[in-house]
């Protein structure tokens, strides 16, 4: 199984045309014509998850409003578990507003919720088992404390745990197995270092976090694979860029997914690159379609193998 633990989103998007402006102001009045609900955030990680027929589990908060109601049950339609700390006053949801297929605006709805407490902490630990495999997706909620105790725990139960960072202090994932950091993070976390090498950076984020590999992001320019002394660099597969919302998201489930089939730490880091490549080309949160996968990782074996094994079960 996957644990996901963070902060989850509702996305909903409004989808319209604009024929006018305003006469009340100089903005365009959209003209709506549809509206989608999404899950964002540790629960679009876990959407990508399941999309991969893995068996996967969301610990989150989200509150008993409508927001939350509807989190509960795109989750129930995709036959996520979930574990909801109850926590948050308000659930988290953003808004985009889309004319033609380009944002207007988007509204954001957000409080941040109390964080989860040292006992439940240690009660995830109790249900996690060695085989398993944990995501950190943190979206600055509110809900991630301190996590370095937990995480050394699973670290001794040798269960692999990776993080989608969020602060200027890495200092909170100490223990993890690997940090993903997209390059704005990476330089929020190393502001006391402005003109020191990218590489270099990152091996001072890896020392904070105790980490022993970095996959970093780097937009139109790939991602590099850190691990001891090594880097391996991914050129970006060439697709045609309409939204990156939730790509880091993709990145990150796809690298667990694959390591949970015995993938290489190298091999992972491609499959994710491959899947980041697709999900790029989507509106919003991308579902993964496992039959186009296919087809754009035709020349890889191993990869082609895990995804036979997701349609098979």
């Amino acid at each position: 199984m996957i644990h996901v633990i963070g902060d989850i989103i509702l996305d909903c998007y409004i989808n319209g045309s604009v024929e006018r402006v305003s006469p009340e102001a100089p903005v365009p009045i959209v003209n709506i014509r549809s509206q989608e609900n999404r899950l964002g955030g540790a629960g679009n990680v876990a959407s990508v998850l399941s999309d991969f027929k893995t068996k996967v589990k969301v610990w989150t908060s989200f509150a008993s409003d409508d927001a939350g109601e509807t989190i509960k049950r795109l989750l129930l339609n995709r036959q996520i578990d979930v574990h909801n700390f109850q926590t948050s006053e308000i659930s988290t949801r953003k808004t985009r507003i889309l004319a033609g297929g380009q944002q207007v605006v988007r509204i954001d709805e957000e409080k941040k919720s109390l964080p989860i407490s040292n006992d439940a902490l240690t009660s995830i630990v109790s249900q996690i088992n060695p085989r398993d495999q944990v995501i950190i997706s943190d979206y600055d909620k509110g809900l991630l404390p301190f996590l370095g105790d937990f995480l050394y725990a699973l670290k001794q139960k040798k269960v692999e745990t990776y993080v989608d960072p969020k602060g200027s202090d890495f200092g909170k994932y100490k223990n993890c197995f690997l940090i993903k950091p997209n390059i704005k993070e990476l330089r929020l976390a190393t502001l006391e270092k402005p003109d020191m090498h990218i590489d270099a950076k990152v091996g001072l984020s890896m020392q904070n976090a105790g980490a022993d590999a970095c996959l970093l992001t780097k937009s139109a320019d790939g991602m590099s694979l850190y691990s001891a002394d090594k880097k391996q660099d991914f050129g970006i597969i060439s697709s045609e860029v309409y939204d990156v919302t939730g790509a880091g998201d993709t990145v990150i489930a796809a690298l667990a997914f694959a390591r949970s089939k015995q993938l290489s730490l190298t091999d992972s880091a491609s499959f994710s690159n491959y899947c980041a490549a697709y999900a790029v080309t989507k509106i919003g949160c991308a579902q993964m379609d496992i039959p186009e996968l296919t087809n754009i990782m035709s020349q890889n074996e191993a990869f082609l193998n895990i995804l036979h094994d997701s349609i098979r079960q």
